[in-house]
This record gives structure tokens, sequence and C-alpha cells, in this order.
């Protein structure tokens, strides 16, 4: 157990003879594609690999789904379990996906892919995250996930890619939260915008979002004739965001109203 189909280099042979078997049995009615319905855990497996570097993903979920049904103690089970997800997510069978990513880690506890079930689980959460005017919930769900791994496995080769995406999809919020601001400020309810903008700075404060915010927060207040206030956010910005693009424009505003 625990070498992954898309990383590990086997012997190849088996799918070697079994391919060109059925070419020399081809004009005796033999299929373009290997028969699964005959073929050994083993060959189940191999053809299962094959099938994924060549994209043919129905015939990998055909080999895999029956290795892992019908041969659970095999050798290669957990890495058939992790292909036969992955082969999933590839066709955006994101249920499908899910359920085998959380039978691997349930039903093999100890498999060292565990914590790449785990990852990839966040993906197909990620993946299903639309765009940013529609409902959020796979984009928090994909957050929660991405946690869970960091929480778990913190000593894992994809700790710093988790980061990045955790990063990826709160970037995603704020910009919603951002886009809601400038809704409200165009319907001149000018507090409520304030409001969302407070809140892409108080939430979401590691994201390119903030400093935004706080600029638009102090763009608006000029607008509104509050110039303490917005003098008082400009500085707020330029203190907490100094390297920022947002940080620049408010002191070159700043600059210019003296």
């Amino acid at each position: 157990m625990g070498r992954s189909p898309t990383d590990r280099t086997d012997n190849r042979a088996r799918l070697c003879a079994l391919v060109a078997a059925c070419a020399l049995a081809l004009f005796s009615g033999c299929s373009s594609s290997p028969n699964i319905e005959e073929a050994t855990a083993e060959d189940l497996y191999d053809i299962g690999v094959g099938a994924m570097e060549n994209g043919d993903y129905t015939l990998a979920i055909g080999a895999f789904s029956r290795l892992t049904a019908e041969s659970p103690l095999h050798e290669h089970a957990d890495d058939a379990l992790l292909a036969l997800a992955d082969s999933y997510r590839a066709t955006r069978d994101f249920a499908s996906a899910e359920a085998e990513y959380r039978r691997l880690v349930r039903d093999y506890p100890r498999s060292p892919l565990v914590p790449e079930a785990e990852y990839k689980l966040g993906l197909a959460f990620m993946e299903q995250s639309p765009d940013i005017p529609l409902d959020q919930d796979m984009t928090n769900q994909a957050i929660l996930q991405f946690e869970r791994f960091l929480r778990y496995y913190p000593g894992s080769g994809l700790v710093v890619e988790a980061e990045a995406r955790i990063l990826e999809l709160r970037s995603k919020l704020a910009e919603k939260r951002f886009r809601s601001a400038e809704l409200y400020f165009k319907m001149g309810d000018y507090e409520a915008s304030r409001i969302y903008l407070e809140s892409v700075v108080s939430e979401f404060p590691d994201t390119p979002w903030a400093p935004k915010a706080l600029l638009a927060e102090g763009e608006g207040l000029l607008y509104q004739g509050e110039t303490a206030r917005a003098e008082e956010v400009f500085e707020r910005l330029i203190r907490l965001y100094p390297d920022s693009e947002a940080a620049a424009t408010a002191a070159a505003i700043a600059a210019a109203r003296q």
C-alpha cells in the first residue's frame, strides 16, 4: 500500500502484455479496450493506471471500482481508491469523488495516502466553488477542509499548497464583501457600505482586499465631506499595509489635500 498511481514508477509489463494480447486478437473480436470483466486484481490496477495516463477516466473508474469492491485487501487497494476518487474528480463527479476520498480515510486509516486524500477532498470542494455573486457555501466548506488538513497533518509536504488554497478562497470571500460594499455605495447607503468594508478588514486582514477596503472607505468618507474621518482611515491604511498600492494611493491623496 501507499504508492500513488500518479507518482509510482512500477513495472508495466503486465499491462503491456495485456494490450499486446488484445491487439493480436483484434480480428477475433477483442475490444479495443482491455476487458475488465475477466481481469485479475493486478491487471485491474494496471489497466486503471494506464487509463488514467491516457485520460480515459471512464475505463479507469471501471477498473478501480471493481478492484476496490472485490479486492479490498489487495496491496494496492488504497492506491486504487485514491485513483478512483481522482478519476471521479477529473470527470467532475464531485459527489462520488468526495465519497471515495472519505472511504479511503475511513477504511484505510493507516495508509500513507490519507493526508493526500484529505487535501484532495478540499480540492473537490474548491473546484465546486461558484462565481463570486453566488452563494459561497462550497468555498467555506473548502476552507474548513483545508484547515482540518493543516490541523491534522502539519508535517505533510502539501502544507504550503493548502495554505495557498486557503488564502485564495478567503480572498474570494473578501472580494464578495467588497463588491457588496460597492453596490451599497452606488445605492446611496453609505453606512451599509462602510460596514461591509470594515468587515473585509476585520475578517480578512490577510487578503489583498483589506487595504483596498480601507482605501475605498476613506474615499467614500471624502465623498461625503467627512474629511477628518477619512484622514484617520488613510492613516490606518498606511500603518497596517505600508507596502500596498492602496497605501501609496492614500498617501498621494493626503499629500494633494495639504
